[in-house]
């Protein structure tokens, strides 16, 4: 790959593929912002911070610090999924095994739930990219060849 021709910035790279990646992309984004909505809630008549989406939030962006991070050293490579795997995986899982606490009724238990279905898909992606990766097909789309 020749690092000259790479974007300056992942967000850059990211522009550069396919409206439906950029859109997923979007949905990733809106859903884990998404939770800011979800900060306070009103629980057995008392209003109370939640703790999810505090995790959430900050999974988000420990994420995004971490993919910038591995995008300025070694590129737009598959490798890539692996921040989120190591900032999203723990909190997935945590918020996961505390699902039935959410009911579907609720505005708060659908976000939970829509939460687990978009973040779920991506972990099962990037795990598969990172697989993909170690077994030398790192490249992402081979844009830049």
């Amino acid at each position: 790959m020749n690092e000259a021709q790479l974007p300056a910035t992942l967000g850059g790279a990211i522009g550069t593929e396919p409206m439906w990646l950029q859109a997923w992309v979007m949905v990733m984004v809106l859903v884990h912002l998404a939770a800011i909505f979800f900060l306070v809630g009103r629980e057995q008549q008392r209003w109370r911070i939640r703790i999810e989406p505090i995790a959430i939030i900050a999974s988000f962006l420990i994420a995004a610090f971490i993919m910038s991070w591995m995008y300025d050293r070694i590129g737009y490579v598959r490798l890539l999924g692996l921040a989120h795997l190591i900032a999203w995986t723990p909190v997935y899982v945590w918020v996961f095994l505390r699902r039935k606490r959410y009911p579907l009724a609720s505005v708060y238990g659908k976000y939970i739930h829509l939460y687990l279905i978009v973040a779920g898909i991506a972990l099962i992606i990037d795990a598969v990219d990172v697989i993909r990766h170690l077994a030398g097909n790192g490249e992402l789309f081979m844009r830049w060849q």
